[in-house]
Parts: structure tokens; sequence; C-alpha cells
């Protein structure tokens, strides 16, 4: 398999830069639930501004890239250790870009290894699979939203939670009532239940790979995450912890099984900078976001194919030289012969000469009057091709414009109406 450095590197620099268009919409309805010119509604709009303004220039949304997080499921035509590889040359590259701040810190010496690579950075959880192909997901998680994590081992008397639903509901409550603004609100919650505490602090992040508005297949937990993304507006938290009607854009639950004695809930707390990517790659195709990307050619393709159209045209070239040296002497046989029968060989050989001189002197001037035509005819033709792509790519801009792309993930929610995602101002007033 060609390697998925050059693929891994544009999902960095996609998700650096960016956000999934489910946050973006989010964002854009909680401004607009806002009183225009208020705090919350302002705030808003910066972010979104925010987001135009990195997207054009590839530049991180925030300066604080968080702690790289890949989840890869990968097929029998690919191995975890070169994907690993690639992974770690990929994020190398990336911050050699400017994609990503250095920012993977020794513990002990405090020292900053410059590359984003070290112990534990950046973090890949590989899952094997029978179906061919990739899957490569990132999530980037910055430190402020990160610090802002919770885990509850209940029962915990402190805040009256049993080992119940109404038990998890009061951990999630309290985790996002402590987040206040320095969690950079307004906050995704992800919720791990169950487990021990590394798995359920896992659960809690995988629950952030979900889409915004999909639903949760468990009844009883689908029917918990919608009450809380409504009552946690109650908390009047709003953007930045400046207070407002939207504290959060939504509330993510999964469970695992535990054992009797522990009962943990963990939570894992998300910025409004929601960074996620998702990469697919099978054969030869690789969709970013439901966007096809080039993908690269194994190397010995690459030589074979460059190979094979110098042998084609040099055994072409072979071909033609021969086929003219076997027919002109079988188209002029007959003048040799009367040649011979008129004149000694001598003279003969040179009358051939010059017959062979002359024809060839006239071919060019036979063959102008068509290479003229086409120099005349060429322009037109290609003005008219030129026409045609400018229309095909006109009509495909305004298609893209007018229709949503494909989403690689799955959302089953209903389509919500966004009155407007784009920022409302060319430039807003500092807060």
């Amino acid at each position: 398999m060609a390697s998925l450095r050059p693929l891994i590197l544009e999902l960095i620099r996609n998700t650096s830069s960016g956000l999934p268009e489910d946050v973006l919409d989010s964002l854009a309805i909680a401004r607009d639930k806002e009183d225009e010119g208020s705090r919350a509604w302002s705030t808003f709009e910066l972010m979104i501004q925010n987001v135009e303004e990195a997207r054009k220039a590839s530049a991180p949304i925030c300066q604080d890239t968080g702690t790289l997080i890949f989840y890869v499921d990968y097929g029998p035509d690919h191995t975890a250790h070169q994907l690993e590889k690639d992974i770690v040359a990929a994020v190398r590259d990336a911050t050699k870009k400017s994609y990503l701040r250095p920012n993977a810190v020794d513990s002990i010496t405090g020292e900053n290894s410059g590359d984003n690579v070290g112990n534990g950075s950046p973090y890949i959880h590989f899952h094997a699979r029978k179906e061919k192909g990739a899957r490569v997901r990132l999530m980037m998680k910055g430190g402020g939203c990160e610090n802002m994590g919770a885990q509850y081992s209940l029962p915990d008397e402190s805040i009256g939670a049993g080992r119940d639903l109404d038990g998890i509901r009061r951990c999630i409550i309290d985790a996002v009532q402590k987040a206040q603004g320095y969690g950079c609100a307004p906050g995704t919650v992800g919720v791990g239940v169950g487990g021990d505490r590394v798995t359920s602090a896992m659960e809690s992040k995988e629950q952030l790979f979900r889409a915004l508005r999909d639903t949760n297949p468990n009844p009883t937990l689908a029917a918990l995450e919608e009450e809380l993304t409504e009552s946690l507006q109650g908390l009047n938290i709003g953007p930045m912890g400046f207070g407002g009607k939207t504290t959060v854009l939504g509330v993510k639950i999964g469970a695992r099984h535990r054992v009797p004695a522990s009962f943990f809930v963990s939570i894992a707390y998300m910025c409004w900078a929601y960074r996620k990517g998702e990469l697919q790659v099978k054969g030869n195709k690789a969709l970013l976001e439901g966007r096809q990307l080039p993908t690269a050619v194994p190397a010995r393709k690459v030589a074979a194919s460059a190979a094979a159209p110098r042998k084609s045209a040099a055994s072409a070239g072979k071909k033609t030289a021969a086929g003219k040296a076997v027919k002109a002497p079988a188209k002029r046989a007959p003048v040799a012969k009367k040649a011979a029968g008129k004149a000694p060989a001598g003279k003969a050989a040179k009358g051939i000469v010059k017959t062979a001189t002359a024809a060839k002197a006239k071919a060019p001037a036979k063959k102008a009057p068509a290479a003229k035509a086409v120099a005349k005819k060429a322009p037109a033709g290609r003005t008219a091709k030129t026409t045609a792509r400018k229309a095909t790519a006109s009509r495909t801009v305004k298609a893209s414009r007018q229709a949503p792309v494909a989403r690689g993930t799955k959302q089953k929610g209903p389509a919500i109406e966004i009155p407007s995602r784009r920022a409302r101002r060319n430039k807003l007033p500092v807060l």
C-alpha cells in the first residue's frame, strides 16, 4: 500500500484550521438565539469569523492545538506499524508547517520536544477489522477544556448521586456547573458510564467523535441526552462564561459493563473549538469529511507507468521504421525493374536514389496545407473545450453552494434549517 502520510497531513491541516459542519451550524443557531449586539451574540459572531479566517489561511483556529487523539480502524491491507509511522511523520510535518503548535512537553524535565512527538504523543488507538481499507479519526482537545474533565465514583454523597440514572444526571450537571467559562463554553459533554477508571474515561472521549445531531441507539440514554441538552442551558453560563442562552452544544453518553464493586461516571468536556475530523481510505479512493482527495500511487506502479510510455514509443518507432523500410522497396520495385531494363545497374541505382529523394521532398509539401488547417482550427477547438470546462466548473461551484456536501459520518436526526452560518459583519470591535 502507498503511504498515507500526505493524506494524514491533510487531515491534520483540515481539522486544525476549521470546524465540522455540525459544529458550525450549532454555533450559528446559538448566535441567532441571542439579541444582536449583546455580548453573547458578539462572542458567537467572533467565533464564526475566527473559523472563516483560519480556514482561508490554513491556520489553527486556536493557539492551543491540543492533545492529538487518533482512532484508527484498519483492514488486512494495512499494518499498524506502517500506519503509526505515517501518523508520526505527518504530525512532524504539520508542526513544521505551523498547522500545529509544539505541544509535547516532558513531564519530568519540562522540555518541549518541538515536534509534537514524545512518549505517548500523539495518542493512537488501533482497531483491526476484516474490511479492507482504513478509517483514521482525529480529535484535537485543548488543555483548558481537558482540565474541566472529571470522574465520579458512585455513590457520591457530596452531590447526592446514587448508582442510577439520577446519579449520572447529577454528575453531568455538577461537572458543567464547575466548568463555567474555564472550559471555553459552550461545551460538548462526553460521558462514559461504567467500566474501570481507564475505560470509563476512554468511553467519555470516544463519545465526542459522534455527530452533534445523531441519536443514541439506546433509548434510555437518548432520552437522558435530550433532557440534559435542554436543561443545562438553564445554567446561563453562555459563551466563554459571559452569560447567555446556550451553555452546551450537546451531551453524548456511552455505557460499559462494570464490576459490581465499582460505578464510575467520567466526563470529557470539549470546548467550542470542537475539532474533529475523519479520513477514509479504500483502494485508490480517499474521503476527508465526505470530500474526495487525490491518493498516492505506490512507487513501483509510478515507475511502471512512467516506463510504459517510453517503451511503447520506442517499440512504435521501431515498428514504424521497419514498416517504411519494408514498404518502400515494395512500392518502388516496379520502378527498379523498369530502370534495370533500360539502363545499366549503376544508373538504375542512381535513379532509385533520386526518386526517393524527390518523394521525400514532396511529402512535406503535401502535408503542409493539412498542418495549416489544423493550426487554424486548433484555437477554436481549444476555445470550445475551455468554454465547456469553464461552464462545467461554474455549474459544479453553483451546485456545491446550493447542495450540502455528503458527510462521511451518519446523522440520524432531522436536518435543521440554519438562518445564517456566515459571519454577519466584516469586523467586530474588541470586547
